[in-house]
């Protein structure tokens, strides 16, 4: 019998484990597919698409630029990938799109990789933890996003391999991954990639199995200067061309201003707290997680302490900071996805209860529902893209949580696998159905090719308020676009009697020369004959 039963849970085994680790790439194509549905998301995408598209016309490697001026507020390595690929294919819309796609399977390996380094002896970990991770959402909705915080997460994952490299006392691998992950990460975003790793460095001695060797610190400090090298092989270079102005910005302004006395996106102490449930939806819903949790011994794993260092103290760390913004916290989710994974991998033994387990796929329906009746929410109805919503999004929503509920049901537990699956399609899904229902709300490409028209007619046109380079990649815009104040509107029409004035608005106005909705605002083409009042944000 036990020969025979060898047998047969022999062909179940190896194809769970086939599922797990190949299922993930099938996962990863349907989440990149959602990029050909929609156009880049104002303000951030257009934005950094802009300043790639100024960099690119004026084929200037080292300085990147904004309408017309240095922009100091990121380094340039997002920049040279996009313009990477249209030194290859050509300036295109569909390889920006990509970069990040192609950076989340990035995240996924190396957490993969990561896992196997904590845990050599329990495989199924490093097979769970990349399911976990395309599962949790807010990982998921920025995993096609044209913005920093997947590929900073990246070079998280480097600096955090090049630590448990040293840490086995590998010295000259564990220096090259970490020296590269600080200076990479450096040319993503800045100093914020030492926020990411001082936690796991300055507390090593509560996860390391014993004392950490006088040439560990050496070592560490050695990593941070080659980091620091090859960030300046840039900085140099940049504040040399870019002037003294731009020099102090990212030498200084990165540091001191943007984290210490900044005003921008500043938010109180417990403001992440409150959006957890969200950012670890649907793994913070599952009952098993937390009960595998409290039931495992952290004493006992050193995985396990790397891991919560890394989550917690990071968490505390952001949390302390005056900005905030919600996908700061992107590079801390593989912790939470190795963390989740050794935990449930530990107590895979553990009676399963159904009910519980169909807590995951009952919310999932109450977020149907939600989605269902959006356009009647009060507070959110009187949003111009929320009026356009239909039931179609949240009634798939409810039909995947109905599905996932049956799985429970015929399975007799909740799967992983199934889990992942699920969320993974549900965003799929909502990604198709927001941009179909909010149209032009997030979709900018007419203004532009409106105002691309305009300037090669020679017609003149101006700003009123603060641009955030919406429009000039998406209508290769070739030159800046000036910036007035509200009082400076009446000078400007007497200048150009006939230019037109663009501007973000607060109510929809009447009789101008174009309308169309952007997010919850207005955004509007006006000429002197249709100076109605302005109402600007």
């Amino acid at each position: 019998m036990t020969l025979g039963g060898l047998q047969i849970k022999l062909p179940f085994a190896m194809q769970k484990d086939f599922i797990y680790r190949w299922g993930i790439i099938p996962l990863w194509l349907l989440l990149t597919t959602t990029v050909f549905f929609r156009q880049p998301l104002p303000v951030d995408e257009t934005r950094y698409l802009s300043v790639a598209w100024e960099m690119w016309l004026r084929h200037d490697f080292w300085v990147p630029y904004f309408n017309g001026q240095a922009y100091s507020h990121k380094p340039p390595l997002l920049f040279w990938l996009f313009q990477l690929g249209w030194a290859v294919f050509g300036v295109n819309d569909w390889w920006p799109k990509l970069v990040g796609p192609f950076a989340a399977l990035v995240n996924l390996l190396l957490t993969r990789k990561l896992a196997q380094m904590l845990w050599p002896e329990q495989t199924a970990i490093a097979l769970i933890a990349p399911w976990i991770l395309i599962a949790t959402l807010l990982w998921t909705l920025f995993a096609t996003a044209a913005m920093f915080d997947i590929l900073l997460t990246c070079f998280v994952l480097i600096g955090m391999l090049g630590l448990l490299v040293l840490a086995h006392g590998v010295w000259g691998k564990g220096l090259v991954y970490l020296g590269l992950a600080i200076g990479f990460g450096l040319l993503t975003k800045g100093p914020v990639i030492f926020l990411h790793l001082l936690p796991v460095v300055v507390l090593a001695r509560f996860w390391m199995d014993q004392k950490a060797p006088g040439v560990w610190y050496g070592y560490l400090l050695l990593a941070a200067v080659i980091g620091i090298v090859i960030a300046l092989f840039w900085a140099i270079p940049a504040a040399i061309y870019g002037g003294d102005s731009y020099a102090n910005a990212i030498f200084w302004k990165q540091i001191a201003d943007r984290t210490i006395a900044t005003d921008i996106h500043v938010r109180p102490f417990f403001w992440y707290l409150c959006f957890l449930p969200l950012v670890l939806f649907p793994w913070f819903y599952w009952p098993r997680f937390w009960q595998s949790l409290w039931n495992c011994r952290i004493a006992e794993d050193s995985g396990l302490r790397f891991c919560l260092i890394w989550l917690l103290i990071g968490f505390l760390l952001f949390s302390s900071l005056a900005s905030k913004q919600i996908h700061y916290l992107i590079p801390l989710l593989p912790a939470f996805a190795l963390l989740a994974a050794r935990v449930l991998d530990n107590n895979v033994t553990l009676p399963v209860r159904v009910h519980s387990d169909l807590l995951p796929p009952i919310v999932f329906a109450l977020l149907g529902v939600f989605l269902v009746l959006l356009p009647q929410v009060p507070g959110l109805s009187r949003l111009n893209w929320v009026q356009t919503v239909e039931p179609g999004w949240g009634l798939a929503v409810l039909a995947i949580a109905m599905v996932l509920a049956k799985t429970v049901l015929f399975a007799g537990r909740l799967s992983i696998a199934t889990m992942s699956a699920a969320l993974v399609l549900a965003v799929f899904v909502g990604f198709i159905c927001f941009f179909q229902y909010t149209g032009l709300a997030f979709d900018l490409r007419p203004a532009a090719l409106k105002l691309k028209a305009f300037n090669e007619q020679g017609i003149p046109c101006a700003f009123v308020g603060t641009y955030q380079g919406q429009l000039h990649f998406l209508g290769r815009l070739t030159q800046p676009l000036p910036i007035l104040s509200l009082e400076q509107v009446g000078d400007w029409f007497k200048a150009h009697p006939d230019g037109y004035l663009i501007s973000l608005e607060k109510h929809k106005p009447a009789a101008v020369a174009y309308l169309q909705a952007h997010r919850e605002y207005w955004l509007v083409f006006r000429n002197l004959q249709q100076q109605t009042p302005f109402s600007p944000l």
